[in-house]
């Protein structure tokens, strides 16, 4: 049986569901720095104002600081070589980092809505011009923030949870800004926990997909978009290869995805042509599906001496790593 690993390597290609991580951390420490400094503007707005309310809300800023921190930290983590243990390198920090910020989101989603709950039973009217003004300052800061964000967001798990960190802040503060108006003209208490509770709802359900996503990658199952019995039938449309097994495709983090498997080539197969064969597949992997890296395993079949033998596949094992030990 021949044996051959054979590795893909980084270039371009004009298809495919590759993914690229976030393009720069700049626009995150921006963000982070005038998260902070607006905390400790509102902070000293909520002690002037005799606000708890505000207090409360800078704490909750205090909280994406944090975030933005975290996410700034995993964009530079993950440019970090491999090296020693780390045969990956730091990429997966940008998927802990996610999974910890989507954490906080319902931590964050259940506390309002609890706060919300509370309000009514006890209404609390928003009252003071100095906490409306200081919450339409949020709206606007939260808001260029995440539109700031929104284009890693698309691509970056990491930067999507700090997408919605920021974005559920812009929207707490428009429901501050609304409820305390209406309050003000008509005197309705309610106002401030109705829209609290929409605000909790969407912060809890965009945090779950958040969570359900680096949830897979740590999981390691397939990458959406791709299924790894299309990945095997494709290989197997490669001619001599007429039997494909032990499919595995993952994502490490940040959309670089990984597979192997094993291929099955007739017995007269020289090294010369195996090599060829391989470097045919690992070319259509990264081009018609954005696979960056390969490690596929040529075999020698008896199939493969019959006359059209079918093309056997075997796509669902379970596997509890990444990757195999030939």
């Amino acid at each position: 049986m021949a044996h051959d690993h054979s590795h893909g390597h980084d270039h371009s290609h004009s298809g495919g569901s590759h993914v690229h991580g976030p393009t720069s951390g700049g626009r995150m420490w921006l963000s982070l720095t005038v998260t902070l400094l607006f905390c400790a503007g509102e902070a000293l707005a909520g002690l002037i104002a005799h606000s708890l309310a505000l207090l409360s809300d800078a704490g909750h800023n205090l909280s994406d600081a944090v975030a933005l921190g975290l996410a700034a930290y995993a964009i530079a983590a993950i440019r970090k070589p491999a090296q020693g243990r780390h045969t990956y390198g730091y990429i997966r920090v940008s998927t802990l980092t996610a999974l910890f910020n989507a954490t906080t989101l319902v931590v964050i989603a259940v506390w309002i809505a609890g706060e919300a709950i509370g309000r009514f039973r006890h209404p609390e009217p928003i009252v003071g011009n100095l906490m409306i003004w200081v919450a339409g300052i949020s709206v606007v800061m939260n808001t260029v923030i995440a539109m700031l964000l929104a284009g890693d967001a698309k691509n970056s798990l990491n930067s999507r949870a700090a997408f919605i960190h920021m974005l559920g802040d812009a929207l707490s503060a428009v429901a501050v800004v609304i409820a305390g108006v209406v309050v003000h003209y008509t005197g309705w208490p309610y106002a401030d926990p109705i829209v609290s509770l929409l605000i909790a709802a969407f912060i809890g359900w965009s945090a779950i997909g958040v969570l359900r996503e680096a949830g897979d990658i740590l999981m390691e199952k397939a990458p959406v978009g791709l299924d790894p019995e299309t990945l095997a039938e494709r290989i197997g449309l490669i001619d001599p290869v007429c039997g494909v097994h032990d499919v595995h495709v993952w994502t490490v983090g940040e959309g670089r995805n990984l597979l192997s498997c094993h291929v099955a080539l007739p017995a007269n197969q020289t090294l010369l042509e195996t090599t060829a064969i391989v470097a045919r597949i690992e070319r259509m992997l990264h081009d018609d599906f954005g696979i960056e890296h390969t490690t596929i395993q040529p075999e020698e079949d008896g199939l493969c001496k019959l006359a059209h033998a079918p093309t056997v596949f075997c796509t669902m094992e379970a596997h509890s790593h990444a990757g195999h030990s030939h």
